[in-house]
């Protein structure tokens, strides 16, 4: 039972340790593995190209590339803006919470219309 405890524990530590640093983490885990594809991907190229320099396949290669660093950039983009943006959103949202809870009606004929008043 202790054990089982002290494991709960530890898990939950490391959980949090990780919840704070898991976008960091992520983009080491992802720039890391994009190195390492791109230079296998450029060794290969080169074994390609002394095999058979005439070839045009080689191409392929630098488009292929081109296109994963392209997808990958869009994607660091566009996570940045959606994180700003939901900033925004929570920060606009606290303000406004913020706001309403100084405001009290006085009286609910603000709510109503000039003609609802006149009735």
């Amino acid at each position: 039972m202790i054990q089982m405890f002290t494991k709960l524990v530890i898990y939950k530590k490391i959980y949090d340790w990780l919840k704070e640093r898991i976008e960091g983490l992520l983009f080491l885990i992802i720039s890391i593995f994009l190195v390492s594809h791109f230079h296998s991907e450029y060794l290969d190229y080169v074994e390609f190209k002394t095999k058979s320099p005439e070839s045009n396949i080689g191409l392929s290669f630098i488009i292929k590339n081109v296109l994963i660093f392209i997808i990958a950039i869009g994607y660091g983009y566009f996570y940045l803006v959606i994180k700003k943006t939901k900033q925004s959103i929570v920060k606009k949202e606290e303000v406004a919470v913020e706001n309403k809870q100084d405001e009290m009606v006085k009286n609910l004929d603000e709510f109503l219309d000039d003609e609802e008043l006149k009735k």
